[in-house]
């Protein structure tokens, strides 16, 4: 349970950063047209320019974040000393893809950026940029969980140990 506890409190803030912290960044300069008043997501989605609906993210978007985070740190733990035993950029690589693949082109939801989206969703729901940034936060998702299955959870080996080969004895 121990373990548990320390995975998925990692998880959690991995997920949390990124999730916040690509999605400001996305805002910034790639999808902030789409959150004006007049924009594609006002239509749909909540937006600050709305306060009383606002209010519900800004109280809600700490708990199901983290809420999130569990879910994902309980799929990924039976995997867990498989992914400990892999070098860290084919874990990197494979929890990215889990996020982007499993999480977001194949999902069964008709999102922004699921195949499902594409093809019945009109054109306006389905933006590139959108679809860019899902996939730069699942790929930084897998960058950071990857650093730190390597680094925590009972590993003693750190990510940087991997990356530099050894010289034989």
């Amino acid at each position: 349970m121990t373990q548990f506890f320390q995975f998925s409190s990692r998880v959690i803030v991995a997920h949390i950063v990124t999730y916040i912290g690509i999605g400001a960044l996305a805002f910034m300069f790639v999808t902030r047209e789409f959150f004006d008043p007049n924009g594609i997501a006002a239509q749909i989605m909540r937006t600050p320019d709305q306060p009383v609906l606002w209010r519900h993210v800004t109280t809600w978007m700490l708990p199901w974040q983290i809420l999130r985070g569990l879910l994902i740190a309980a799929v990924l733990f039976p995997f867990l000393r498989c992914l400990r035993s892999w070098p860290f950029w084919k874990r990197a690589a494979t929890i990215g893809g889990l996020y982007i693949v499993l999480g977001q082109w194949a999902s069964t939801v008709a999102g922004s950026g699921t195949i499902e989206g594409w093809l019945i969703l009109k054109p306006e729901f389905t933006t590139f940029p959108v679809v860019v940034k899902a996939m730069v936060e699942g790929f930084v998702q897998g960058l950071a969980l990857s650093t730190w299955i390597a680094v925590s959870v009972g590993s003693v080996k750190s990510p940087a140990s991997e990356l530099i080969p050894t010289m034989p004895a």
